[in-house]
């Protein structure tokens, strides 16, 4: 059951990120260039593969119990490890770019840019080992996850109070 609920707060926090990243990118994508549209749309691909990918948290449980056979030749399918390993990296990738992208832009706070920088990478990274190697590893993914949705929050919060902040001059309390 905390498989379920782990993957409903999974895919809560992928639908609010697709939502926020193009209106992170926008507001600045003059000051981030290149750089900036390349993390934009490897984080935006990747986030949209993880929360597809995330489906199988609410069959798992059932496979398990009815066919736990099943449920390893899934993991183990090719198709599945090619299309999870272009999810992880797309959105570690994407989001360490963008993170860069958004602490250069000088737009919004580069601490904002730096907790995603490294809250993306700890997050995956933190979830696989717990997964495969030792359980006692989810604080790692579990602070990833916390650093990269308090710098979307932060960043965020910065588009809610200054919604003229695309064009504008950069904040000098950065």
């Amino acid at each position: 059951m905390r498989l379920v609920g782990s993957h409903a707060v999974y895919v809560v926090s992928y639908v609010l990120a697709l939502l926020g990243l193009p209106a992170h990118y926008s507001a600045e994508s003059q000051r981030m260039g290149k750089l900036g549209l390349i993390g934009f749309l490897m984080a935006l691909t990747g986030t949209t593969l993880l929360a597809i990918s995330s489906m199988f948290g609410f069959i798992a449980p059932v496979l398990a119990g009815e066919a736990p056979e099943t449920l390893d030749a899934i993991s183990l399918y090719l198709p599945v490890v090619v299309f999870n390993g272009f999810a992880a990296v797309g959105f570690m990738t994407g989001f360490v770019i963008l993170g860069i992208a958004m602490a250069r832009s000088k737009v919004f706070p580069r601490w904002s840019g730096i907790l995603m920088e490294v809250g993306a990478p700890s997050y995956l990274v933190g979830f696989g080992i717990a997964q495969l190697a030792s359980s006692a590893f989810w604080f790692v993914a579990v602070l990833g996850s916390l650093f990269l949705g308090s710098g979307l929050a932060w960043s965020g919060y910065r588009m809610w109070v200054n919604p003229g902040l695309a064009g504008t001059t950069p904040d000098p309390t950065r």
